[in-house]
C-alpha cells in the first residue's frame, strides 16, 4: 500500500535548479489533479505524451480521492431515494442504459473504442501526493486544508491540471506558480453543466463546445483562454468521445505554449450567461433522447432501403458572384453513376472551363475532371488528373505565367502542387508542399509579397477536417518549407472554418467557408473578407451567407467559384 506521499519529492527548487547543466532551460513543472491512480484514457495520454517533451514534464500526481471505502450501493441508493425521489432515480437508470448501448457503436470505431476504460496512470508517473478533500453537502464542491495545500505548494510546481472530479476552491487553486487549468466540455456561452455531449445530440445542434479555463472561485466562471468547437455527432457517447479526442489536441498544444512562454494566454474577457444550468437528463427526457436517435436511425436505413444517397451537382450563372441569382442558375446533367463537386473556373483564350472533383461510385473514389462551360451548356472534356487515391477540390492558381493546381489528396497525406503541361488535361506533379499530414480544401494565393496557404487540418486522428483552419507563408508556392502563422489555429469552428473558394477583386480577397449543419455536411457558405494579413495578425469579417434554399429538394451547397462573367456553386440533394 502506497503512503500519503510517495516517494518523497518536494525538495526545494533552488537545489534542482543548482543541479543542472548551466544555461539548461528549466522544464515546466506540471502536476495533475486526479481521482485515483486509474484515469481516463485522455488524462493517460497526456501523461504518456508528456514523457517525450523536452519543454515540460508532469512531476507529480496529486490524488484527492477518497482514501477510505464509501457508503455500499444500498446505503447509495437508499440516500438517492431520499434525497431525489424515485423520479431522479428512474433517470438515471435510463440514462445509464443509453450509455450503456451506445459503447456498441463504439466497436466499428477504432479511434474511440476504450473511450469509457480506465488507465494505470499512477505507473506512468512516478511521484504521488495524497490529499483528502473536504466535500461540499453537495457533493460538487472540494476544499482543502491548509496543511495540503501546503504540502501541494511546496512541490514548486508551475502549473496543476484538474483531471479529477469536484468543483475546485479554496487556496488550492494558487497552489502553483500560474494556478489550475482545466478542460470543459460545452461552449460555456451557451451551455453550462453536463452530462458532456448530450445535451447537443440531444437538441441538434450542429456544433459542439469546448474551453480550456483556468479556474477561479466562480463556479462556471474561470479565466477562459482557449475556446473551440467541432461537429456534433448523431450519439451523444461518440459526441462526447469525438470531442475529448479532438480537444486534447489543443489542450496538449496550450501546454506547449505556456512551456514556451511561462505564461498562461491572455484570458478572454467574461459575459453575462443567461442559460440554464445544464444537468442529468429526466426519465422524460432520455425518452425523447431514444425516440430521437431511433427516428435518426429509421431515415438512415430508409435511405439504404431505397438506394437514395446524397448527390452533387453544379448549377451555373452567366453572371458577376456578386450579381448573381441562384435561383437563376441551371444545371447540367450528371454522368450516370458519378456526381460532380468543388468547382473552380478559369478563363482562358476566351473559353471558360470548370475543374471539378469527379467522383465515381464504383470506384469510390474522385478524380479531377474538367468541363468546357459554353452559352449551349457544358460539355466534358475529360479527366486532367487520376492518381491511386481520392482527389477533390482542384484549387486552381497562376505562378511565373504557368497554371497550377493544389487538388485535395489527404489520402495520400500530402499537400501536393501540380504543373499544367498541356492545358487543360495534362498535368505533372510541381511539388510537395507539405508531407505526413492530414490536410483537405488546401488555397494558396499571393499577397505583398508573400505567398499564403489556407488549409484544413486534422491533428487528432478522427478524420474530421471540418473544424479547424490553419494559416502559413513562404516565399513562393512551390516551397516545401512553410511558416506556421502564430494564430493557428485561426479557427475552431465547422460552421466557418472549412474553406469553399476563394474570390480575389482587386486588392480584396473573400474566403468562402463551408457551414456544417446537426448530422449534415455543407448546408450552406458564408462569405468572409480578408480584413487583415501579415505574418503576426489574421482577420476576417463576415459579409454574407448563402443557403440552398435556392431550390426545392436540395440540402445543401459547399463551394463557389466564379469569373468576371460566370459564377458556379455546388449543390446537394438526395437521389
Amino acid at each position: 500500500m502506497r503512503s500519503a506521499v510517495e516517494p518523497r519529492s518536494d525538495a526545494p527548487a533552488t537545489f534542482e535548479t543548482a543541479a543542472r547543466a548551466p544555461f539548461t532551460v528549466a522544464k515546466l513543472r506540471i502536476g495533475l489533479l486526479v481521482d485515483g491512480e486509474r484515469s481516463s484514457k485522455y488524462d493517460y495520454n497526456l501523461a504518456r505524451w508528456s514523457v517525450a517533451q523536452a519543454d515540460l514534464e508532469i512531476t507529480h500526481l496529486i490524488i484527492h480521492g477518497p482514501l477510505g471505502r464509501g457508503p455500499g450501493p444500498l446505503a447509495k441508493l437508499a440516500r438517492l431515494v431520499t434525497s431525489r425521489g424515485l423520479g431522479f432515480l428512474a433517470g438515471r437508470a435510463l440514462f445509464a442504459l443509453i450509455a450503456r448501448a451506445e459503447r456498441l457503436a463504439f466497436n466499428r470505431r477504432a479511434i474511440h473504442r476504450d473511450h469509457f476504460a480506465s488507465f494505470p496512470i499512477g505507473e506512468l508517473v512516478e511521484r504521488h501526493v495524497r490529499i483528502a478533500p473536504l466535500v461540499s453537502k453537495s457533493g460538487f464542491s472540494y476544499r482543502f486544508s491548509d496543511e495540503d495545500v501546503a504540502r501541494v505548494a511546496a512541490l514548486d510546481l508551475d502549473l496543476l491540471v484538474r483531471c479529477g472530479s469536484g468543483i475546485l476552491r479554496g487556496k488550492i487553486l494558487n497552489a502553483a506558480r500560474l494556478g489550475i487549468i482545466s478542460f470543459h466540455h460545452g461552449d460555456n456561452r451557451v451551455n453550462r453543466g453536463g452530462p458532456a455531449g448530450f445535451w447537443e445530440t440531444y437538441f441538434g445542434w450542429p456544433k459542439t463546445g469546448f474551453v480550456i479555463q483556468r479556474l477561479t472561485e466562480e463556479l462556471d466562471g474561470g479565466d477562459v483562454l482557449a475556446r473551440g468547437y467541432f461537429p456534433t455527432q448523431w450519439l451523444f457517447a461518440l459526441n462526447q468521445a469525438h470531442l475529448y479526442t479532438r480537444a486534447a489536441v489543443h489542450f496538449k498544444s496550450l501546454l506547449k505554449r505556456v512551456a514556451a512562454t511561462r505564461e498562461l494566454p491572455k484570458a478572454e474577457p467574461s459575459f453575462p450567461y443567461s442559460g440554464r444550468l445544464y444537468t442529468l437528463p429526466t426519465f422524460g427526457q432520455s425518452l425523447i433522447y431514444c425516440a430521437r436517435v431511433g427516428a435518426r436511425l429509421a431515415t438512415r436505413g430508409a435511405r439504404r432501403l431505397f438506394g437514395l444517397r446524397q448527390r452533387w451537382g453544379l448549377a451555373f450563372m452567366e453572371e458577376n458572384w456578386r450579381g448573381a441569382a441562384l435561383r437563376r442558375g441551371w444545371s447540367p446533367a450528371l454522368p450516370k453513376g458519378h456526381f460532380w463537386a468543388d468547382p473552380f473556373l478559369i478563363a482562358r483564350d476566351g473559353k471558360t472551363y470548370c475543374f471539378v472533383e469527379d467522383f465515381a461510385y464504383a470506384r469510390g473514389r474522385g478524380h479531377i475532371g474538367v468541363l468546357d462551360v459554353g452559352k449551349n451548356g457544358v460539355a466534358e472534356i475529360g479527366p486532367a488528373l487520376i492518381e491511386p487515391f481520392h482527389l477533390s477540390f482542384p484549387f486552381l492558381f497562376e505562378y511565373a505565367g504557368e497554371i497550377y493546381m493544389c487538388p485535395e489528396s489527404a489520402e495520400a497525406r500530402q499537400i501536393r502542387i501540380y504543373r499544367c503541361t498541356d492545358f487543360p488535361l495534362r498535368w505533372e506533379l510541381a511539388a510537395v508542399a507539405m508531407d505526413d499530414v492530414s490536410a483537405v480544401d488546401t488555397m494558396l494565393f499571393e499577397r505583398d509579397g508573400r505567398w499564403w496557404m489556407l488549409t484544413n487540418m486534422d491533428h487528432s486522428g478522427t478524420g474530421e477536417h471540418c473544424s479547424e483552419l490553419y494559416l502559413f507563408f513562404a516565399g513562393s508556392p512551390l516551397a516545401t518549407s512553410w511558416t506556421p502563422h502564430p494564430q493557428n489555429p485561426i479557427l475552431i469552428d465547422p460552421e466557418r472554418a472549412r474553406n469553399g473558394g476563394l474570390v480575389c477583386e482587386g486588392e480584396k480577397i473573400f474566403r468562402l467557408a463551408q457551414r456544417q449543419g446537426f448530422d449534415r455536411y455543407g448546408v450552406g457558405l458564408s462569405i468572409f473578407e480578408i480584413a487583415e494579413l501579415s505574418p503576426e495578425k489574421y482577420h476576417e469579417i463576415l459579409v454574407a451567407e448563402i443557403s440552398s434554399a435556392f431550390r426545392d429538394g436540395l440540402t445543401g451547397t459547399h463551394h463557389l467559384s466564379a469569373t468576371a462573367k460566370v459564377t458556379v456553386v455546388d449543390h446537394a440533394s438526395y437521389a
